[in-house]
């Protein structure tokens, strides 16, 4: 336990360091993906924008609302985004605890679209949904590499 708290410290420095990533909305304005009504203000939201964030690093994306609903996954609050690049989307979801969002994780495996590639991952009380159409294999690339950071195994 020690020594994964001891990569996942590093892991959110250098992602809060780095700012947020770069939006497709108006040049020269950054901006964070909007936040679920559910509880708009929660302050542990800067830990998933800054899981989110590592895995994007240069990418071009725009703020979305998180699919499904954070209403829908049970979730307290969540954010998305989609890639400019690609036909990439990410979901960004808070829960109450760890076992919640397992709870949504195994739902999500069960629920990918027809004609699409889908990812999800656990870290703590986050979950991560992406997807990208199946033929897309940049968008493919994308989703692997953003669950993969999400969960800290870059």
């Amino acid at each position: 336990m020690r020594s994964r708290l001891s990569l996942l410290v590093p892991l959110l420095l250098c992602a809060c360091a780095s700012g947020p990533s770069p939006r497709a909305e108006e040049p020269g304005e950054e901006r964070l993906p909007p936040r679920s009504p559910m509880n708009p203000d929660a302050p542990s939201l800067n830990r998933g924008e800054a899981l989110l964030r590592h895995g994007t690093g240069s990418d071009v994306v725009l703020p979305a609302e998180p699919v499904p609903t954070a209403q829908e996954l049970g979730a307290l609050a969540g954010f998305g985004q989609t890639w400019t690049s690609c036909s990439a989307r990410a979901s960004v979801y808070l829960f109450d605890s760890y076992g919640d969002a397992t709870t949504a994780d195994a739902r999500l495996r069960k629920q990918v679209p027809e004609g699409k590639h889908g990812a999800v991952t656990v870290n703590g009380d986050w979950l991560i949904w992406a997807t990208a159409d199946a033929t897309d294999e940049a968008g493919r690339d994308v989703i692997e590499r953003v669950v993969s950071a999400f969960a800290g195994e870059e």
